[in-house]
């Protein structure tokens, strides 16, 4: 468990935590509206070498793309608009999760969660109060 104060403890922590990914991770963020999930992913293409300025919520669109360095690619899936697993094939899903120059972060991964590889990592965001957030990797 790592308690976070800011938004910029919160992006320097996803950072950080990008520096142990390799192409082929899944990550699966898991929390309340306004948690810090964004955020985080704001935080993590920057790490992996992307322009974090480029991070939005994809929650209209269920995907965004980000280019980052190393010929990978960050994919920002948010499935909380998603009824099920059947709709992941209009957005590629089965191509991503083969594709090992992807990184993948998925936001209300319980929507889908069926077809998520079990090689996934699950991080659990919670509001402590209204500055500070929980990550929990489990």
């Amino acid at each position: 468990m790592t308690l976070l104060a800011s938004e910029q403890e919160t992006i320097a922590f996803a950072k950080e935590f990008a520096s142990q990914l390799q192409g082929g991770s899944i990550l699966l963020l898991d929390g309340d509206l306004g948690a810090g999930k964004t955020c985080f992913v704001r935080g993590l293409c920057e790490g992996l070498g992307g322009d974090p300025s480029q991070v939005s919520s994809p929650t209209f669109a269920i995907l965004q793309e980000y280019t980052i360095e190393d010929g990978l690619t960050l994919i920002h899936i948010d499935a909380y608009r998603l009824s099920g697993e059947e709709e992941l094939e209009s957005i590629g899903w089965d191509e991503y999760v083969a594709d090992q120059n992807v990184v993948i972060a998925i936001e209300w991964p319980s929507n889908i969660s069926s077809a998520i590889p079990s090689n996934a990592i699950l991080l659990k965001f919670n509001h402590v109060n209204m500055h500070t957030r929980e990550i929990t990797l489990q």
